[in-house]
């Protein structure tokens, strides 16, 4: 299969989690290894798919502060009768700090490979992941099936992590 790439290719591959995933993956045949290679590093995938991985845990660290910090709000109003800028001023502060950051953080990462309209639906807060997976994928059956692949691999990675964190501390 390595014959087929030019060094430039195998360089990037060989930096890429997912590209390597790929290589070694034996559910793909060589000729259809090359594609995904090829795609993977000629149209930036590689670095669509570490973004919106990205996204998702920022999303799951966003909800766990909103989760917090909005109820708190509403508890702290109710027993103090009041709701007035001072309540409303964390919650709405954090919102417009964590717009301005992904934007910033997106806007730099993807640069040149997504358009305005891509990264303002990808600030969305808990559907921006869903989305660039979506936009770039749909397309693409083989890349679907690939990117799937490694998303549930990666699951199961986290998973093994977390449960050996909190198996060691017990």
């Amino acid at each position: 299969m390595e014959e087929n790439l030019s060094y430039q290719e195998k360089c990037e591959c060989a930096q890429s989690n997912f590209c390597t995933f790929v290589n070694h993956e034996d559910e793909f045949t060589p000729s259809e290894k090359i594609y995904l290679v090829k795609v993977i590093v000629n149209d930036s995938i590689s670095g669509i798919l570490y973004v919106s991985s990205v996204l998702v845990g920022w999303s799951v660290v966003a909800g766990i502060i909103d989760s917090i910090l909005f109820p708190g709000i509403i508890v702290y109003a109710i027993f103090h009768d009041v709701i007035d800028y001072k309540v409303l001023t964390p919650p709405l502060l954090f919102l417009i700090g964590n717009i301005i950051a992904k934007l910033i953080y997106i806007s730099s990462n993807l640069r040149g490979k997504v358009n305005v309209y891509d990264i303002l639906i990808a600030l969305l807060p808990y559907a921006g992941s869903a989305y660039l997976l979506k936009k770039f994928l749909i397309k693409d059956r083989l890349l679907s099936k690939v990117v799937f692949s490694f998303l549930k691999m990666k699951k199961q990675e986290t998973k093994k992590r977390l449960l050996n964190l909190f198996s060691s501390k017990s």
